[in-house]
């Protein structure tokens, strides 16, 4: 048969051998039991810091209920306790006008380091020391009840030991799976800056780091190119880097060049992103605010995942950069058709809902067989690239100009209207007739010239085949009054034709003009218009 002690001892086993999720679970349920045992008023729990002889009180219990407590006890004046205390493993209070009874915990703890670059898990002891309070000075605690509480001491470190691994484990298990599913994520985000907008939250909330950021290297990892970054409101921002090239370049060589990226006691950590031997850039972390510990676990669990995200941001850019190639024609860098296309019905549905007016110019260059025929092609590719130089110089940012096919161009004017876009096109008329052919056997110089038609929205038409027709048709006017013009479709709608006799005229129009070109080997006049 067990004794009381024994029976004792078991019951109390069989109260707190359970699963908990921490340690704050487990004395909540620990500390009322031996509350309610030994009759106590009061009991605490302080965490020992014995390198400063401190007692760091953080949990006290009383009557019904326990509570979190902050306070710091110092007890290096008190050198007789401390020997008591960690020889015996009890101490009394002898200044107090109630008894009090000091009780000292051991327990090991689950922790990470890393040597020679791998990381190895260590037990790391704890140490914490309960304390007893009655407040009657005559109910003393007697030499059995002494002998229990020992006991029953040890059952609460073998509990805590138990507790602190299974937290290790649950909170590792959980760091893999947020960071899977981090990196699921983005990689299945093709976008760049939506990726990186999903992880940096996902980051911040899953770790709950104060701020943090992320700064995009150039290829040669020498510049900061941008910067973005998320605090614990949510809110993400976007700048490009704008410091100084000294320190710019002391920021990287500390990064990417020194080991020491952990800075636990500045609440900050430094987090390289290599792919091999391209920086890609680095993250930031820290809790400046809340001045609070970031966790060596944490910080082995991120740089693990920093070379998925490196990974993740490099196969990102390859795709948006061979999707800019795919968006742009290689000889005039415009846009292509396509893209154009998409952007276009986006700027027709936002100007329907908003109210808004957009314009578009049609506009080729006069007599570009000609200059093919006259001069080759090498100097035809070059007047292209000069006129889209020109295009892409006269345009405001979020104008989309676009090349058509050949030599035909087309811009679109957001929120731009009729009397606007002919300060455009006028713009755009004089800096390209300002051109001059590089055609070293021409006596004299070869100006180029354009014939631009424009339409306007709800004006002109609702749709993008009815602005696109109606420019069409403006260019059309242009080319019958003699090129190197431009007109608004809705002042000189009187002047175009039905499109039957149009396509009739044009085609008589142009059979001889095609025999006169042919004739002449080179224009006779300084312009080609």
């Amino acid at each position: 048969m067990f004794d009381k002690k024994s029976y004792t001892l078991y019951k109390f086993h069989k109260q707190i051998n359970q699963s908990f999720q921490d340690k704050r679970e487990l004395l909540e349920c620990a500390l009322p039991a031996l509350r309610d045992l030994f009759k106590l008023d009061r009991v605490y729990f302080f965490n020992w810091q014995q390198e400063w002889a401190l007692l760091s009180l953080k949990m006290m219990c009383k009557k019904e209920y326990c509570m979190d407590m902050q306070e710091d006890i110092s007890v290096a004046n008190e050198p007789a306790f401390l020997r008591q205390l960690l020889q015996q493993g009890v101490a009394e209070t002898t200044y107090l006008s109630y008894t009090a009874l000091y009780v000292l915990i051991r327990w090991q703890r689950p922790s990470v380091e890393l040597k020679s670059g791998e990381v190895h898990s260590v037990l790391r002891e704890k140490v914490g020391v309960l304390r007893l309070e009655r407040f009657r000075k005559n109910r003393v605690f007697t030499a059995s009840e002494i002998d229990l509480i020992k006991d029953l001491a040890q059952e609460i470190s073998h509990n805590l030991c138990n507790t602190e691994i299974d937290q290790a484990k649950n909170q590792r298990l959980n760091v893999s799976t947020a960071l899977n599913d981090l990196s699921t994520i983005f990689a299945s985000s093709l976008r760049l800056n939506d990726g990186l907008e999903l992880i940096l939250k996902g980051v911040q909330r899953f770790f709950q780091f104060d701020r943090v950021h992320l700064y995009l290297t150039n290829s040669e990892g020498t510049r900061i190119k941008a910067v973005w970054g998320v605090d614990i409101s949510g809110t993400v921002t976007q700048e490009t880097g704008a410091s100084r090239l000294e320190e710019e370049q002391q920021i990287l060589k500390e990064v990417f060049e020194s080991s020491a990226t952990y800075r636990a006691a500045r609440s900050i950590i430094y987090i390289p992103l290599k792919l091999q031997r391209t920086k890609i850039g680095f993250l930031t972390l820290d809790n400046i605010l809340s001045r609070r510990k970031i966790g060596y676990l944490d910080f082995i669990s991120l740089q693990q995942f920093a070379s998925q995200m490196a990974l993740s941001i490099d196969n990102a850019r390859l795709f948006e950069r061979v999707q800019e190639l795919s968006n742009y024609d290689e000889l005039t860098k415009l846009p292509v058709r396509r893209y154009f296309n998409e952007k276009f019905a986006e700027e027709i549905y936002r100007s329907k809902r908003f109210g808004l007016s957009l314009s578009l110019i049609i506009m080729d260059i006069d007599w570009f067989k000609q200059i093919n025929d006259n001069h080759g092609h090498q100097i035809g590719d070059w007047a292209l690239k000069a006129v889209s130089k020109i295009i892409r110089s006269c345009l405001r940012q979020t104008d989309v100009p676009c090349r058509f096919g050949g030599d035909e161009m087309v811009i679109m004017l957001p929120r731009t209207n009729s009397e606007e876009s002919k300060i455009i096109a006028r713009r755009l008329k004089e800096r390209i007739h300002a051109i001059t052919l590089p055609d070293r056997n021409s006596l004299e110089p070869i100006h180029l010239s354009i014939s631009q038609g424009i339409s306007t929205f709800p004006g002109d038409g609702t749709t993008a085949q009815e602005l696109l027709d109606k420019a069409d048709k403006a260019l059309y006017v242009v080319k019958q009054r003699g090129r190197g013009d431009f007109a608004v479709y809705r002042e000189v709608v009187n002047e175009v034709q039905p499109e039957t006799e149009e396509k009739k005229e044009e085609t008589s129009a142009e059979k001889p003009a095609e025999k006169e070109d042919s004739s002449s080997s080179t224009p006779q006049s300084t312009s080609l218009s």
